[in-house]
């Protein structure tokens, strides 16, 4: 049926192969057979099939939720990533490319987009010269303003990426107001019918202005709102704001305020004169309408003027003294139950069964890995790295101290001590200087390769910021309307941002590491040769007997550092033991017993990852609280051991300066130069393994922000050369108007070429007794 109102397209998307991907994911990801869901997968297929191409009837709308309600159940299911889901745009001027997603949240917002659009097209397909036509519409353009507001605050917000522009925020806005008003436009429509009081009439018409009003303010915000459609609620907004005002003012006559009423029928001209400036780009049906209201409103006020110059001659106020007309809000944005609560539907036999019941949620899956990083991340964090700090503040105090070098120097004054001796083959075991350079050079290639990933992100998304920043710069913000660079690719700026603040500490780190590596070179490669070059390079003492005091003193430092040998061999025990309990602590069982659980008390409910938490933390402080308290403890005896030692070595030090026989102190510092070494080699080896695991870690998020880029750089450049060639035909068509007569005005989508009723006399003149008849055909 012809209407002059708007509806809003449906967006379209293609055909999605789902059975191998969910075959192949199921077989690889989840400890079942994809067999078990052969139903499930058809089943689905189907649902998707038939939203495909739809027809303007309630069995479509039908369609959409079944598929919707699916989607909402099997976002707890499956990954978001699994699919890459392709729809185009039905808004704005970019309509040719697609946007494509690899996010089920991205496919659920385009349903829930359609179902919306259907629901207008459904309002505009109804019967508005009868009462119960007026009343479907109304709830159909409700409910697409519920489905708009529902996908705005809510569904919106789950997706990773940012929405394009004909889905954000501003665009729905829109979207949201233009069902508001129209549905308001229903219920003034049906108060005229039934020859309401004209104060009721007014407000309902103020309040139809009022939500043009706001999808004006809105439109502004959005290069996705055509100019045919901006045209078109503004010529509305102020045909209403004019119908306002002429109840208002029939109202004024029916009190006997002259003056008053002369007053607004000339505000009506006015808001009509506004209306008539944007109608010649609008349908005929609206034009139509506005001609009609000027020419009562024109004779009307000829008649008022008359009446109050020849009999009441009351004085008319300044239209900015009228009282304003408050607006009366009939309408609401209402959400549906099946689209606020889609598992909730999924339990009738109208959108239900839900598929896929039997497969283990992949939220049970995301909480074992959540498990796996709070396991590791307590286990390295507050057990293995503490220990390993004690162990380094342990070494450089023996360091300090000169141990166990002034030790050795007297014990063995030729050759290696056999302690030492043991060291030099653990270095060569796990392949000496050469291996350390080797990793430090692949930890640079990593860092390399890590670091062109982001800047070629970087160079991507600058490009494409300095293309946009031409077009507005060559078209200004009035005519290049859509999105800056930045705040369309808001998610990927900030992912950029972070990655790269971590890739800058991280070669902070790595020149850190180098720096070591180069101040101990030497050693290093002293340590990697064989027994007897290194026999060479360290000094020899003299052998003498040693003073009965200072053999004493030595005694007691032997004794000490036997306590630190075993003290060391104990901590390297139990770091094997946390990292073998780590390495074994399987919560796959816990998981599966929690989420039958869920499952039984909630069939249909949501699993989330969250409702984990408890479980978890108590199976870690069952595990791992008892090791953290042991590392607290030996804190405590490593503290109590270093004070031991210090005075210890302050008696062993004294003494040997009241020896009559002089020690090596070339020997002493050689051998104390290389078990420092020692042990900065292997402090070396460690922290390169965990850079190489870092940066192997760190290139699937580069790589993915690489795609993510790509891709929001490919659709940018679709809607930058499809916005120019719209901008270029406008061009020509202002062009074309100069030197030719005017062009039929633009028809606005499914508006009809007249909604003026004419009377008995065929005349096509507004009278009285007709009322204001928006969006009828008679």
């Amino acid at each position: 049926m012809a209407t002059n109102m708007l509806t809003v397209p449906l967006r379209r998307t293609e055909p999605l192969q789902l059975n191998s991907a969910l075959r192949s994911y199921i077989e690889q990801s989840y400890d079942q057979h994809p067999d078990m869901f052969k139903r499930d997968i058809a089943s689905l297929e189907e649902l998707r099939a038939s939203i495909l191409d739809l027809d303007i009837r309630s069995s479509s709308l039908v369609s959409l939720k079944k598929y919707f309600a699916q989607l909402t159940y099997l976002s707890s299911k499956f990954p978001a990533d699994i699919f890459i889901f392709k729809w185009y745009s039905s808004l704005g001027y970019a309509t040719t490319a697609a946007v494509q997603h690899p996010d089920i949240q991205y496919e659920r917002t385009n349903v829930l987009y359609n179902i919306a659009s259907m629901h207008t097209l459904l309002a505009a397909e109804e019967n508005r010269t009868t009462a119960q036509g007026l009343k479907n519409a109304a709830q159909q353009f409700q409910a697409a303003a519920g489905c708009f507001t529902f996908l705005k605050e809510h569904v919106i917000s789950e997706m990773k990426l940012s929405p394009p522009e004909d889905l954000n925020k501003n665009t729905l806005e829109v979207l949201i107001n233009i069902s508001l008003a129209q549905a308001q436009e229903c219920f003034w429509q049906k108060a005229v019918l039934d020859s309401m009081k004209n104060s009721l009439i007014a407000r309902l018409a103020h309040q139809v202005s009022e939500f043009y009003s706001k999808a004006i303010d809105e439109s502004i915000k959005t290069s996705s709102i055509k100019s045919e459609w901006i045209n078109h609620i503004t010529c509305k907004k102020h045909h209403f704001e004019a119908a306002a005002q002429y109840r208002a003012a029939a109202e004024s006559l029916a009190t006997g305020k002259y003056g008053d009423e002369i007053a607004r029928i000339q505000a009506a001209q006015e808001a009509v004169k506004r209306a008539l400036a944007s109608a010649k780009h609008v349908s005929p049906a609206v034009a139509d309408d506005l001609k009609g209201l000027q020419a009562k409103l024109k004779s009307d006020l000829a008649r008022a003027e008359k009446d109050n110059d020849m009999i009441y001659l009351k004085m008319v106020p300044s239209i900015s003294a009228l009282t304003p007309i408050k607006g009366a809000v009939t309408v609401s944005a209402t959400v549906a139950p099946e689209i606020k609560d889609p598992i909730e539907a999924l339990k009738s036999t109208v959108y239900g069964p839900p598929l896929f019941v039997k497969l283990v949620p992949f939220a049970a899956h995301q909480a074992a890995s959540i498990y796996v990083d709070r396991r590791d991340t307590l286990v390295n964090h507050l057990i293995i790295s503490k220990l390993e700090v004690l162990t380094v503040q342990l070494h450089e105090t023996l360091t300090r101290l000169g141990l166990p070098g002034s030790l050795q120097a007297l014990e063995r004054p030729v050759g290696l001590p056999p302690s030492f001796a043991a060291h030099v083959a653990e270095i060569h075991a796990s392949g000496g200087f050469s291996s350390l350079a080797s990793s430090i050079e692949d930890v640079r290639n990593l860092s390399q390769v890590n670091a062109s990933m982001y800047v070629a992100a970087s160079e991507t998304l600058a490009s494409e910021r300095t293309e946009d920043d031409e077009m507005r710069a060559r078209y200004g913000t009035s005519g290049w309307r859509r999105l800056p660079s930045q705040d369309a690719g808001k998610e990927q700026y900030e992912q950029l941002q972070s990655l790269g603040a971590t890739l800058k500490a991280a070669s902070e780190s790595d020149e850190a590491v180098r720096a070591k590596f180069r101040e101990n070179e030497n050693a290093f490669r002293l340590l990697s040769e064989d027994i007897s070059t290194i026999e060479k390079h360290v000094p020899s003492g003299s052998s003498q007997e040693l003073a009965p005091e200072l053999e004493q003193r030595l005694d007691e430092m032997r004794s000490k550092m036997a306590l630190v040998s075993k003290f060391e061999y104990a901590r390297r025990q139990f770091l094997n033991s946390v990292r073998e309990k780590a390495s074994n602590d399987d919560v796959t069982d816990l998981v599966l017993r929690e989420t039958a659980r869920f499952e039984q008390r909630d069939p249909l409910g949501k699993i989330e990852a969250t409702m984990f938490d408890k479980v978890f933390t108590e199976r870690l402080a069952s595990l791992y609280d008892s090791d953290k308290e042991h590392v607290d403890n030996e804190a405590e005896e490593q503290s109590a051991l270093l004070v031991d030692i210090e005075l210890a070595n302050m008696d062993f030090t004294a003494a040997i300066a009241r020896s009559r026989g002089t020690v090596s102190s070339e020997r002493e510092l050689a051998l104390q130069s290389l078990e420092s070494a020692y042990y900065k080699y292997f402090e070396l080896i460690h922290t390169l393994n965990e850079g190489r695991k870092f940066y192997n870690d760190i290139s699937r998020p580069l790589a993915q922000l690489q795609d993510e880029v790509n891709d929001f750089v490919f659709s940018r450049r679709v809607e930058l050369r499809d916005e120019q060639q719209e901008l270029a035909a406008q061009f020509e068509r202002i062009q074309l108007s100069r030197t030719q007569s005017p062009l039929p005005a633009p028809r606005a989508q499914g508006l009809p070429a007249s909604v003026l009723k004419k009377p008995g006399n065929g005349s096509g003149v507004w009278s009285p007794d007709m009322g204001i008849q928006f969006g009828n055909r008679f």
